[in-house]
């Protein structure tokens, strides 16, 4: 279910997350495998995961896939609570932050893991 951006924004705890992205444990690996490919892999080409992160809460995992679009990633959002997947949200960082066309190639993520409260 694509998540809209107050849907989204709900499962951000005000702890913050941790980046659990070399110590995740998997997750379903057939049923997120049959949600990523039936949703806007079409649009947004070849994926492949980045980061994960875990609300510091325990209640949800942000799984981020870089795309092939600049600054464009696929978030999908697992309730750890409930062990399922609630929806994924596609993150448009070049209007999320402004980006103009000359400062697109960026890399943001520090910005980025320090607005939404991420620990490295």
């Amino acid at each position: 279910m694509l998540l809209s951006e107050y849907d989204f924004k709900s499962t951000f705890p005000s702890e913050g997350f941790l980046d659990v992205t070399e110590t995740a444990e998997n997750f379903n690996t057939k049923e997120f495998d049959e949600y990523v490919n039936n949703n806007l892999i079409d649009e947004l080409g070849k994926m492949h995961i980045r980061y994960i992160y875990d609300a510091k809460d325990g209640s949800y995992r942000h799984i981020v896939f870089t795309t092939d679009l600049k600054n464009i990633y696929l978030v999908v959002v697992i309730d750890l609570i409930k062990k399922k997947i609630f929806g994924h949200h596609v993150l448009d960082l070049n209007k999320e932050y402004g980006l103009s066309e000359k400062n697109r190639n960026i890399n943001l993520p520090s910005q980025v893991c320090r607005i939404n409260k991420i620990e490295l």
